[in-house]
């Protein structure tokens, strides 16, 4: 806990100094060292994450892509046949009311 607040309160020291006039060039010296070692640690953790995260998460995006494609498939088949049924009921109801017919239910 005591480790914790130690550690933010120089978090918050760190970001009030950098605000300062006189501690820009420090900054800029401080940030050019460590701008090599953020590099390096920056590399890792992509790696890592493509090793251990995408590989996982990409099987299972292809896997739900192909579960999707099918169900947009079966909608848009069930959305054309409902409106060729509405059609055809349309066109059965203007032919029935032409030849005075009764419609079909």
């Amino acid at each position: 806990m005591i480790k914790n607040i130690v550690v933010i309160m120089l978090i918050l020291l760190v970001v009030f100094l950098s605000q300062q006039h006189y501690f820009r060039e420090y900054g800029k010296n401080l940030y050019s060292q460590i701008k090599p070692q953020i590099e390096a640690y920056w590399a890792k953790t992509a790696d890592w994450f493509r090793n251990n995260i995408y590989s996982k998460v990409s099987g299972e995006v292809e896997q739900r892509s192909a579960v999707i494609q099918q169900e947009i498939t079966k909608q848009k088949n069930n959305i054309a046949q409902n409106i060729w049924e509405k059609i055809k009921n349309y066109f059965a109801n203007i032919f029935s009311k032409i030849f005075r017919i009764p419609a079909q239910q």
